[in-house]
């Protein structure tokens, strides 16, 4: 692309390949990062074994990330554009509610479920550096806002029952991700697609919506009339 400034002259795109080569750089400290934390564990892992995974100077690393820890912040960032991705999808219309969820689900899941080392590196990495958690908590409550959008959509569309507040349906959704990784981190023995799955129908169960009553809705019930009090009896005199 060609950037024409106000003279007439044309501008060359070098800013615009030095943005897309530093972005292939961050990616690549990031994918090898990934993969050694899932192969090593967070703990274990050095920069000096990520630069050379990533084929990068340990200046470059210090470039993009103060340290290790920033890296799941980068994966954070990567987190929160699946769900604003997703929650184009809904806007759109062209899936269901659930479709949309269980897809942005899976989509969450990608990278923690790389291995149940992954999973608990990640938990203890976020849980260890301050700063990182801070970062990651803000992160989810934007995520969550855009979560219970689509929630909302749903309700809208009478796909999903508006018996609870969108927000707090928002949160049972991240915990149940959450979830799902911690336990099958603890206890791998069936492949965490799979209970993923059964965790999303158990969730979805509690979330369709009633049908609606044909024709006019009904009217309210009248109040029973209430016994008249029998009458007092006569003083005796």
């Amino acid at each position: 692309m060609v950037t024409i400034v106000e003279n007439g002259s044309a501008i060359a795109p070098a800013a615009g390949r030095r943005q897309r080569r530093r972005e292939e750089t961050c990616e690549r400290i990031f994918l090898a990062s990934m993969e050694l934390f899932s192969s090593k564990g967070f703990a274990h892992t050095t920069v000096e074994e990520i630069t050379r995974a990533a084929d990068v100077g340990k200046g470059t690393f210090f470039n993009y990330f103060p340290s290790k820890e920033h890296v799941l912040g980068y994966l954070v960032a990567k987190q929160k554009g699946a769900v604003q991705f997703h929650r184009e999808l809904a806007q759109g219309r062209t899936m269901s509610s659930e479709e949309v969820l269980t897809s942005l689900g899976r989509s969450l899941l990608r990278f923690p479920s790389k291995s149940p080392q992954m999973a608990l590196s990640l938990v203890a990495a976020f849980l260890g550096n301050a700063e990182v958690r801070e970062n990651i908590v803000a992160e989810l409550a934007v995520g969550r806002r855009w979560i219970a959008e689509i929630i909302r959509l749903g309700q809208e569309r009478g796909e999903l029952s508006d018996a609870l507040p969108t927000a707090a349906l928002a949160r049972v959704f991240q915990r149940t991700l959450f979830g799902s990784v911690l336990f099958w981190a603890l206890d791998p023995a069936f492949p965490i697609g799979r209970e993923f799955g059964n965790t999303m129908r158990i969730f979805f169960s509690g979330l369709k919506a009633s049908p609606k009553p044909p024709g006019k809705a009904r009217s309210k019930a009248q109040p029973k009339a209430q016994p008249k009090a029998p009458p007092r009896e006569r003083e005796a005199r």
